[in-house]
């Protein structure tokens, strides 16, 4: 047995808009907000989907007649119950949910439903009583048919109802047959996934800190098991101890230091969360001692996995995740990433992208637009055709790009180079039987000196003190001012690069390999 309660809409009334789910709480923990889950929405009205669910509230009350009494007094009960708190409702009970609900849309005061006569109770209702109760337009459809009332709708022969209208109509006939579409599926209070803890004394390193976030992140994962989710934000606050000259001699102060991760999948493994808070937290300690830990955890659904019987598997998300913490503590958040094309004209260019999650990875492959080429990011090809006795083929040439570019020394004649050396192992020098150029580029000379010396320093900092011959350029700041001469030189020992002399140093480097 099914209970509804309706409330009509009244403008004027703000204060009671929980009133229905309080009623429903007190009478039965199995209740439901708005429309039946699971019913097609094809054809229905546009518009904000919680609009309206508090205002219908289906409880389940099966046995509540060895406690209450039999249904028409359950109705009286729930309508008494309303109306001390000020509500005006519309009651309906049923044996299946679908006819009390649309009942207590039809009917005001309370209405009560034989076993049996579901169907025949709704009969009589007009069809646009559909599109009130779960948004379905079909009046205007059903007025061309010369179909006006749910019984009229419930009598149309369901085979030719599908052909017509696709198998979402053997639903709706459902509906006005007074047949439930979908279960009831109790609306669960919302909850907060949030674990605090007050420590006795501050602390200060990050392995006593290891044990307090263990303490409070295996709740919070058991309570993530038991409801099939997983986190996919984590909020770290950190309270922080610090001595205030301002308050006065011994006053403490107290601060927070809060940081966030966003997981790239749901997970609910306490090693894994641990891991990622404490990795985390080695990229960006706290300043002071700490004296309380807060957890907040967002949900998401569980992750669901089916493994095939012929790939191999791939990595957990909970390994890959700290595998990037680890390598993001190691390098730097702004060096790990997926490397993507940028929109300048400096040679080999790129900016570094946080990796695609499996969501963004099922949307598909992006669509490039029409006359656009792909291409990997600093790499160039060179086609040309050639004639075989099987037909026409296409000979492919790449580069294979020196992200830091090798310092050599050219011997120049003619403006053209005749030898080149270097000292870096792995790379060949010698004379020059071929070269191809110069092919001059330059870019964003508009930036000024300014620019040019904060990146030298820039790089400077960041580069080993062994290394005693710097870049000219960091390709990941498309920005910085370049002016170069480009050639493509054979060497006699086999060796083709791509080398480059940087016309404001005068040095020489080798830029590419070429394959």
């Amino acid at each position: 047995m099914y209970a509804c309660l309706y409330r009509p809409p009244a403008p004027e009334d703000t204060a009671n808009a929980g009133a229905l789910l309080a009623i429903a709480r007190e009478f039965s923990p199995r209740y439901e907000r708005g429309p039946q889950r699971g019913t097609p929405q094809r054809g229905s009205r546009a518009g904000d989907p919680e609009r309206g669910r508090d205002e219908l509230v289906s409880i389940d009350v099966s046995g509540l007649d060895r406690l209450i009494g039999p249904p028409a007094t359950i109705g009286e009960e729930l309508r008494r119950a309303a109306a001390a708190r000020g509500v005006h409702v519309h009651v309906a009970l049923a044996r299946t949910r679908a006819a009390a609900l649309v009942l207590a849309l039809a009917r005001p005061g309370v209405t009560i439903v034989e076993p049996g006569q579901e169907r025949e109770s709704l009969a009589s209702l007009p069809i646009a009583i559909l599109e009130k109760a779960y948004g379905l337009s079909l009046e205007p459809l059903c007025r061309r048919w010369g179909i006006r009332t749910l019984g009229e709708f419930a009598a149309l022969p369901p085979a030719d109802l599908s052909s017509r209208l696709g198998q979402h109509a053997l639903a709706w006939q459902a509906i006005a047959r007074g047949e439930d579409a979908a279960p009831l599926v109790p609306t669960l209070p919302e909850e907060r996934f949030e674990s605090s803890l007050d420590l006795e004394w501050p602390v200060e390193d990050l392995e006593p800190l290891s044990f307090v976030l263990t303490r409070l992140l295996e709740p919070l994962s058991a309570r993530l098991e038991r409801r099939d989710r997983g986190a996919a934000i984590l909020h770290l606050e950190l309270r922080l101890v610090t001595h205030s000259t301002s308050l006065g001699a011994g006053a403490v102060s107290t601060d927070r230091h809060d940081r966030h991760l966003h997981l790239p999948s749901p997970i609910r493994d306490v090693r894994a969360l641990r891991t990622l808070l404490l990795l985390d937290l080695e990229s960006h300690p706290p300043p002071a001692a700490v004296d309380r830990v807060t957890i907040l955890i967002d949900p998401t659904p569980g992750r669901v996995v089916q493994h095939t019987l012929f790939t191999r598997a791939h990595p957990t998300p909970e390994q890959l995740s700290t595998l990037l913490a680890r390598l993001g503590a190691l390098m730097g958040q702004d060096r790990i990433g997926a490397p993507a094309t940028v929109d300048s004209h400096r040679p080999g260019a790129f900016r570094m992208e946080p990796f695609a999650t499996e969501h963004d990875s099922a949307v598909g492959s992006r669509q490039l637009p029409v006359g656009s080429r792909q291409s990997s990011v600093g790499s160039h090809e060179h086609t040309a055709d050639c004639r075989l006795p099987t037909g026409d083929c296409r000979v492919v040439s790449a580069l294979r790009r020196c992200r830091q570019p090798v310092p050599a020394r050219a011997v120049v004649e003619d403006g053209r180079p005749t030898r080149l050396t270097t000292d870096r192992r792995g790379f060949a020098g010698g004379r020059v039987l071929a070269s191809t150029g110069p092919w001059r580029t330059s870019g964003h000379w508009w930036a000024g000196q300014s620019a040019v010396s904060s990146h030298q320093s820039a790089v400077a900092s960041q580069q080993s003190p062994v290394r005693t011959t710097l870049p000219t350029a960091d390709y990941r700041l498309p920005t910085v001012p370049w002016n170069r001469d480009e050639w493509d030189v054979a060497l006699a020992g086999g060796a083709v690069y791509r080398v480059f002399r940087d016309r404001d140093t005068d040095g020489w480097f080798i830029d590419a390999i070429v394959d």
